[in-house]
Protein backbone atom coordinates (compact mmCIF):
# COMPACT_ATOMS: atom_id res chain seq x y z
CA UNK A 1 0.00 0.00 0.00
CA UNK A 2 1.41 3.38 -0.99
CA UNK A 3 1.17 5.99 1.74
CA UNK A 4 -1.24 8.76 0.79
CA UNK A 5 0.23 12.23 1.12
CA UNK A 6 -3.24 13.76 1.41
CA UNK A 7 -6.79 12.73 0.63
CA UNK A 8 -9.10 15.35 -0.90
CA UNK A 9 -12.74 14.57 -1.55
CA UNK A 10 -13.91 16.26 -4.75
CA UNK A 11 -17.59 16.75 -3.99
CA UNK A 12 -20.02 19.67 -3.68
CA UNK A 13 -20.85 18.26 -0.22
CA UNK A 14 -17.29 18.70 1.11
CA UNK A 15 -15.73 22.12 1.68
CA UNK A 16 -12.11 22.64 2.72
CA UNK A 17 -10.87 25.79 4.44
CA UNK A 18 -7.46 26.35 6.03
CA UNK A 19 -9.00 25.66 9.46
CA UNK A 20 -11.71 23.04 8.85
CA UNK A 21 -13.16 20.31 6.67
CA UNK A 22 -16.94 20.55 6.46
CA UNK A 23 -19.02 17.72 5.02
CA UNK A 24 -22.76 17.57 4.44
CA UNK A 25 -24.32 14.11 4.64
CA UNK A 26 -27.83 12.86 4.10
CA UNK A 27 -28.77 9.80 6.18
CA UNK A 28 -31.59 7.88 4.52
CA UNK A 29 -33.93 5.44 6.22
CA UNK A 30 -37.57 4.42 6.02
CA UNK A 31 -40.59 4.52 8.29
CA UNK A 32 -42.94 1.58 8.07
CA UNK A 33 -46.55 1.73 9.22
CA UNK A 34 -49.25 -0.91 9.17
CA UNK A 35 -52.64 -0.04 7.73
CA UNK A 36 -54.81 -3.12 7.85
CA UNK A 37 -53.07 -5.69 5.66
CA UNK A 38 -50.86 -3.11 3.96
CA UNK A 39 -47.35 -2.06 4.93
CA UNK A 40 -46.82 1.58 4.00
CA UNK A 41 -43.14 2.50 3.52
CA UNK A 42 -42.17 6.16 3.72
CA UNK A 43 -38.63 7.28 2.86
CA UNK A 44 -37.01 9.59 5.42
CA UNK A 45 -33.89 11.70 5.20
CA UNK A 46 -31.94 13.52 7.90
CA UNK A 47 -29.26 16.02 6.92
CA UNK A 48 -26.07 16.27 8.98
CA UNK A 49 -23.14 18.65 8.74
CA UNK A 50 -19.81 17.43 10.12
CA UNK A 51 -17.04 19.96 10.79
CA UNK A 52 -13.53 18.72 11.55
CA UNK A 53 -10.62 20.93 12.58
CA UNK A 54 -7.61 20.41 10.32
CA UNK A 55 -5.10 21.31 13.05
CA UNK A 56 -4.49 18.28 15.27
CA UNK A 57 -4.38 19.45 18.91
CA UNK A 58 -2.27 18.04 21.71
CA UNK A 59 -4.24 15.42 23.54
CA UNK A 60 -3.82 14.57 27.17
CA UNK A 61 -5.10 11.40 28.78
CA UNK A 62 -5.97 11.46 32.46
CA UNK A 63 -6.26 7.94 33.76
CA UNK A 64 -8.13 7.43 36.99
CA UNK A 65 -7.33 3.98 38.34
CA UNK A 66 -4.18 3.74 36.25
CA UNK A 67 -3.24 0.40 37.79
CA UNK A 68 -6.18 -1.38 36.16
CA UNK A 69 -6.05 -3.53 33.03
CA UNK A 70 -7.12 -0.86 30.54
CA UNK A 71 -4.99 1.99 31.83
CA UNK A 72 -1.81 -0.03 32.20
CA UNK A 73 -2.25 -1.75 28.81
CA UNK A 74 -2.84 1.55 27.00
CA UNK A 75 0.13 3.21 28.69
CA UNK A 76 2.45 0.26 28.05
CA UNK A 77 1.43 0.04 24.38
CA UNK A 78 2.02 3.74 23.73
CA UNK A 79 5.35 3.78 25.59
CA UNK A 80 6.58 0.60 23.89
CA UNK A 81 5.81 2.07 20.46
CA UNK A 82 7.12 5.54 21.29
CA UNK A 83 10.42 4.03 22.54
CA UNK A 84 10.51 1.49 19.67
CA UNK A 85 11.04 -1.36 22.11
CA UNK A 86 12.21 -4.75 20.84
CA UNK A 87 12.69 -8.08 22.63
CA UNK A 88 14.05 -11.51 21.77
CA UNK A 89 11.75 -14.54 21.49
CA UNK A 90 12.27 -18.16 20.46
CA UNK A 91 11.04 -17.28 16.96
CA UNK A 92 13.17 -14.18 16.55
CA UNK A 93 13.24 -10.54 17.51
CA UNK A 94 9.85 -8.83 17.97
CA UNK A 95 9.14 -5.12 17.98
CA UNK A 96 6.31 -3.01 19.34
CA UNK A 97 3.54 -2.21 16.86
CA UNK A 98 -0.03 -1.05 16.75
CA UNK A 99 -1.44 -4.21 15.16
CA UNK A 100 -5.01 -4.53 16.38
CA UNK A 101 -5.51 -0.76 16.51
CA UNK A 102 -8.28 0.25 14.12
CA UNK A 103 -6.87 3.73 13.56
CA UNK A 104 -3.22 2.70 13.26
CA UNK A 105 -3.30 -0.67 11.49
CA UNK A 106 -6.66 -0.60 9.70
CA UNK A 107 -7.19 0.34 6.06
CA UNK A 108 -10.18 1.65 4.13
CA UNK A 109 -11.10 0.94 0.51
CA UNK A 110 -11.60 4.32 -1.19
CA UNK A 111 -12.72 2.84 -4.50
CA UNK A 112 -11.20 1.97 -7.87
CA UNK A 113 -8.39 3.85 -9.60
CA UNK A 114 -8.19 4.63 -13.33
CA UNK A 115 -6.88 1.09 -13.98
CA UNK A 116 -9.73 -0.61 -12.14
CA UNK A 117 -7.57 -1.53 -9.10
CA UNK A 118 -8.87 -1.06 -5.57
CA UNK A 119 -7.23 1.78 -3.64
CA UNK A 120 -6.69 1.23 0.07
CA UNK A 121 -5.46 3.93 2.47
CA UNK A 122 -4.60 3.83 6.16
CA UNK A 123 -7.61 4.60 8.35
CA UNK A 124 -5.52 7.31 10.04
CA UNK A 125 -5.20 9.17 6.70
CA UNK A 126 -8.95 9.83 6.35
CA UNK A 127 -9.14 12.72 8.81
CA UNK A 128 -6.68 14.65 10.96
CA UNK A 129 -6.22 12.69 14.19
CA UNK A 130 -3.80 12.50 17.08
CA UNK A 131 -1.08 9.89 16.65
CA UNK A 132 -0.97 7.59 19.70
CA UNK A 133 2.75 8.21 20.18
CA UNK A 134 1.92 11.88 20.77
CA UNK A 135 -0.46 11.20 23.68
CA UNK A 136 0.48 12.86 26.95
CA UNK A 137 -0.31 10.85 30.09
CA UNK A 138 -0.98 12.30 33.53
CA UNK A 139 -2.29 10.97 36.81
CA UNK A 140 -5.57 12.54 37.81
CA UNK A 141 -5.70 14.21 41.21
CA UNK A 142 -7.61 12.35 43.89
CA UNK A 143 -10.83 14.33 44.53
CA UNK A 144 -10.28 13.93 48.32
CA UNK A 145 -6.82 15.46 48.03
CA UNK A 146 -4.91 12.27 48.90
Amino acid sequence: MEPAAEILVDSPDVVYSPETIEARYEYRTTRVSREGGVLRVQPRATRFTFRTARQVPRLGVMLVGWGGNNGSTLTAAVLANRLRLTWPTRTGRKEANYYGSLTQAGTVNLGLDENGREVFVPFSALLPMVAPNDLVFDVGANPKGH
